[in-house]
């Protein structure tokens, strides 16, 4: 199983996802909302993040994908930045391996079109009827990810 993750200012985004290739499947997109207002927000968060990897990777070879967060001027914000670290962290404690990806690298994974987003693409390739639950730009980011490491 990989777990692609996605973080936003308010949201870690978890796609479940099996397969590779032509058997890529989403079984599952889940948020979970955060602030980060104090270190207890961190803590619940991260407390939140390891119950679910606990439940969800018990089988040999789960993988965490993980959107890198942006630097830079049009970089991630500082909240979604502080949500990348503590996924780090709950997967270190609980043994998961990370393979970390960078959002440039998916035009290419997805097979987008000159002009194309990648997340407009990763809707088109897996949210085509538009009645997936749970769908967001995070969402997107966090199937994309998945995708692109089951293939690798």
């Amino acid at each position: 199983m990989i777990l692609g993750i996605s973080t936003t200012k308010s949201a870690v985004v978890i796609a479940e996802t099996k397969g590779a290739g032509d058997k890529f499947v989403i079984t599952a997109i889940r948020p979970i909302p955060f602030q980060v207002r104090s270190g207890d927000d961190l803590a619940e968060l991260l407390q939140s993040l390891i119950t679910l990897f606990d439940r969800k990777s018990k089988g040999a070879g789960s993988v965490i994908a993980l959107l890198k967060c942006s630097s830079g001027r049009f970089g991630s914000c500082l909240e979604a930045i502080k949500g990348e670290a503590m996924i780090e962290l709950a997967a270190l404690q609980r043994g998961l391996r990370v393979v970390k990806v960078a959002p440039q690298s998916l035009k290419k994974t997805l097979g987008c079109a000159t002009d194309q987003k990648w997340r407009a693409r990763a809707g088109e390739l897996f949210n085509s009827d538009g009645k997936r639950p749970n769908w967001s730009k995070g969402a997107a980011g966090a199937v994309a990810v998945a995708f692109k490491v089951a293939g690798e």
